[in-house]
């Protein structure tokens, strides 16, 4: 029987970590003695450092990425009837939520060489009925969205402006093995327009900065209960180890991008092996370092074998009913999902360790 994630042992090489700053489990321990720990003033703070350090125009906290996908599918008017044109290469997440909003996900292939929606793609899976196309950085390489908004206006950093700071609505995940780690939480960047609605779609249609105190009625005046809403706001608790996590930042996203820089270079030459292609006016944040390998599974079981963890983060999306079957038109898709695996990388990970990784890889390709 296989083992849980938490019972994993500390010989093995992990192929993601929390990276936790030290600092954080005081924070956090002040959040619980506060008085407060609902969404409140940790969730605010966290909100403003996130729009200064990266430019967002706006900034709403949610309690996961997927509640995230869905208030932003929900703000968009997403529903019963309607085509999201969406990635089959991705976790399940991305597509439910569309499901939940009632729609389709049509999917578009991806491009072998960086595992991203191919624009291409998209552009002929576009109808009629198509509402919205979602849009997935696959493992923190960007897509080209110049060419994707080209498209879509009939639509880990982008052309130096950061993911988030341009766009309509974009989303983010502050998952547990995410660079920003909350435990699980989300944001959700965007213009003024969709920001008023978001606020509300987050909490059961009520625009909670203007709840009042007043015990007998709490809800706001403006609240008429005309629209549904969620409930998917962000605690204290949550927020302070995300803001935490943000001072960090750039210390966590240095390591792996030296990391990734070090992959990049001392397995370029790596037989059976294709590495991702990475661009030069866009940065990745190697949030994943997945590559094409030939033999999966022999490569796979080499690596385990000396206690080096390889996985397969996502699964071609098709394969689930609940998506409509296995479909016929997914060529690049069908190459992926049988010969990508992901390699170690996160803050845990020591020059010794990352050394020891590519000689196994090396030597499990021989």
């Amino acid at each position: 029987m296989s083992k849980k994630d938490y019972e994993i042992n500390k010989k093995t090489i992990r192929t993601w970590s929390t990276f936790v700053p030290e600092e954080a489990i005081a924070e956090v321990a002040k959040t619980l003695r506060s008085g407060w720990i609902n969404t409140g003033k940790k969730e605010k703070e966290l909100r403003e450092k996130a729009s200064k350090k990266w430019g967002f125009p706006c900034c709403i906290a949610v309690n996961s990425c997927t509640s995230a996908l869905r208030a932003a599918l929900a703000a968009l008017k997403v529903g019963p009837g309607d085509e999201v044109i969406s990635t089959p290469f991705t976790f399940i997440a991305t597509n439910t939520a569309i499901l939940e909003q009632g729609a389709k996900p049509v999917f578009a292939d991806i491009k072998y060489e960086d595992l991203n929606i191919d624009p291409v793609q998209i552009e002929k899976k576009i109808t009629s009925k198509t509402k919205a196309i979602m849009i997935v950085h696959y493992g923190g390489n960007p897509v080209d969205l110049d060419e994707i908004r080209k498209i879509g206006k009939k639509h880990s950093q982008y052309k130096g402006k950061y993911i988030g700071a341009t766009g309509d609505i974009v989303c983010f995940s502050l998952q547990v093995v995410k660079i920003i780690n909350s435990g699980d939480g989300g944001l959700i960047t965007s213009n003024e327009k969709y920001y008023q609605k978001l606020k509300k779609i987050i909490w059961y249609g009520i625009d909670r900065e203007e709840k009042k105190t007043n015990l007998l009625d709490p809800l706001p005046d403006s609240f008429k209960g005309t629209e549904l809403g969620f409930k998917y706001n962000m605690n204290d608790i949550i927020a302070t180890l995300a803001s935490v996590a943000i001072d960090h930042f750039d210390q966590a996203a240095k390591k792996r991008r030296l990391i990734g820089e070090r992959y990049r270079k001392e397995l370029s030459d790596c037989p059976s092996i294709k590495l991702m292609k990475y661009y030069d006016d866009k940065k990745p944040n190697y949030q994943i370092f997945p590559i094409h390998v030939q033999h999966r599974l022999r490569f796979a079981k080499c690596l385990i074998k000396n206690n080096i963890m390889v996985n397969i983060n996502n699964r071609r999306n098709d394969i689930y009913p609940m998506f409509g079957g296995l479909r016929k038109d997914l060529p690049v898709t069908a190459l992926s999902d049988a010969d990508v695996v992901l390699l170690p990388i996160h803050t845990d990970l020591t020059d010794e360790d990352v050394s020891y990784i590519i000689k196994k890889v090396h030597d499990a390709v021989k």
